[in-house]
């Protein structure tokens, strides 16, 4: 990375599947030659518009309206900066720039912590009013958990897909868990990488990990503030060039940073949502927890279910810009 000198412009949305890996050069390019003349321009996208050019309705989610620019004419101003030296197009006028969803606005930043002024702490509550747990701004002082079990062997829902609207009325968390915030006291604009704390015991040796996190609306409907969903292997959460294996049948703590941003700006009333579950997907490698080789293991290795107690010291920051 400290050898790539030329100066690039980076395009991605909170909708793409390319996101993560976008961030990931922006950042290290960032980080082994912060000198760079890097931009990184990010709205509500995914990989189709940023291909083609933004559409108003997105898997029944409508796009602001100042969100609607040509991406294609953006990169041609990009060009002419580089190579003619004319002035920066205003989009592109700080190292990250980044469109609020709700707000319709577009905010600049000189970098990904500094999309934020602040956090929210919410901490995952044992208490399961309706069938759904809480989103607690105070951390229980008792040794509550939320418990999950998850049978790898079991294949009858081999057909499942991932739901692809961005507005719902209900949540179908399949192999996970919900925690629902109080309302919100004022319009609140989450910006940034969320990150968070998992405190939690497990009787495998690696997990992977998947965390959504929506919009309850007043009116009823959650809103996505990103997709797809997140997802982890727990073995390199703290380093993901090493592997760290999980001590099976202890209590332990997992440090995480998400590599998905988000921006928008939350509503009075609504609440934050957050659905924490293990992956378990048919499209997707299964990690069945011996701690070997996941590339070598199969379905005999997932005999034992998966067993995870949650305890309500695990908390996720939110940042949010002040």
């Amino acid at each position: 990375f400290a050898q790539v000198t030329i100066p690039v412009l980076v395009m991605t949305g909170y909708f793409a599947v390319s996101e993560p890996g976008d961030l990931y050069y922006f950042t290290q390019h960032h980080r082994y030659n912060p000198h760079v003349e890097d931009r990184l321009l990010i709205g509500p996208y995914d990989d189709t518009m940023m291909q083609v050019e933004p559409s108003a309705s997105l898997h029944g989610y409508q796009i602001d309206p100042n969100a609607l620019i040509d991406l294609h004419e953006l990169r041609y101003q990009w060009f002419d900066r580089v190579f003619k030296g004319t002035a920066a197009a205003p989009l592109l006028k700080e190292s990250v720039n980044y469109q609020v969803m709700g707000a319709n606005e577009w905010q600049h930043a000189p970098s990904l912590d500094a999309m934020s002024g602040g956090s929210l702490k919410f901490y995952l509550d044992g208490v399961a009013p309706g069938g759904n747990h809480r989103l607690a701004r105070s951390k229980k002082t008792n040794a509550v958990f939320v418990e999950q079990k998850v049978g790898f062997s079991d294949r009858t829902d081999a057909a499942w897909t991932p739901p692809k609207d961005l507005i719902s009325k209900k949540l179908a968390p399949r192999h996970g868990a919900i925690f629902i915030s109080e309302p919100l006291t004022k319009p609140t604009e989450f910006n940034g990488l969320f990150s968070g704390r998992l405190d939690f015991t497990i009787n495998k040796m690696d997990v992977d990990l998947s965390i959504t996190v929506y919009e309850l609306l007043a009116s009823g409907d959650y809103v996505r503030l990103f997709s797809p969903t997140y997802e982890f292997r727990a073995s390199y959460a703290r380093d993901r060039a090493h592997r760290h294996l999980l001590n099976a049948g202890e209590r332990q703590e997992l440090p995480f940073k998400s590599e998905r941003i988000t921006s928008r700006r939350l509503q009075t009333g609504s609440r934050l949502v957050v659905v924490l579950g293990v992956n378990k997907r048919p499209d997707r490698e299964i990690n069945y927890g011996t701690g070997g080789d996941v590339s070598d293991e199969s379905v005999d290795d997932g005999k034992i279910p998966l067993r995870i107690r949650w305890f309500t010291d695990s908390y996720i920051d939110f940042p949010v810009r002040n």
